[in-house]
């Protein structure tokens, strides 16, 4: 999170629907909008986010992370509700610090709109910005819709680790680990906005 957002921020993005969406970077206001948020998601859903982001000291944690520069934080905005959450999560070793891992979580009622393409390329323009070379996504294996996206968007799967995180339950699964070559040139929104599913 920063002080002062980069130029272009709040801005409006028109979904597949003709809707809208405001994204802005998130704001020490925000916090009960995201215990919200995520509380609402489904429950067989937040057994695979790394973090137990409904209780508000991990939301409290993020902030913290945000003011340090270790994280950018965006978050998109309808009808007073925050419908969706996007982070980029800087490596700070001095063999990643070209590294940065993508997170998004959309409302389902929002998917399939074309909203995480944009917030990726969102945060593809703001990893650029900060010299981020290569993005990193990690996932577990039966998120079979979440590395479909990824792979339209440009990611690799490169190693499976098997038995290697748990979920917020305790239970094992294999670790997939995706990732995304920021230098590459030539790739434009449209053909990726363009596709059915997100």
């Amino acid at each position: 999170m920063s002080s002062s957002p980069p130029a272009g921020y709040p801005k409006t993005i028109r979904l597949k629907d003709g809707n809208t969406v405001l994204v802005r970077f998130m704001e020490q206001g925000d916090r009960d909008l995201l215990l919200e948020f995520f509380r609402g998601v489904p429950e067989e859903e937040r057994m695979f986010l790394r973090e137990d982001i409904t209780r508000p000291e991990v939301i409290d944690t993020r902030v913290r992370a945000g003011e340090r520069g270790r994280l950018v934080w965006l978050v998109g905005e309808a009808g007073g509700k925050i419908v969706a959450d996007a982070t980029l999560q800087r490596r700070l070793t001095n063999w990643l610090q070209h590294v940065a891992e993508v997170h998004v979580v959309v409302d389902s009622a929002y998917r399939r709109l074309g909203l995480a393409y944009r917030l990726l390329y969102e945060l593809f323009d703001l990893a650029r910005e900060q010299g981020i070379e290569t993005l990193l996504g990690e996932v577990m294996a039966e998120q079979e819709a979440v590395m479909s996206l990824l792979e339209r968007l440009g990611f690799r799967r490169e190693a499976t680790l098997r038995g290697l995180v748990k979920d917020l339950q305790g239970r094992r699964h294999d670790l997939v680990i995706m990732t995304r070559d920021l230098t590459r040139k030539g790739e434009t929104l449209l053909r990726w906005f363009s596709s059915p599913l997100d």
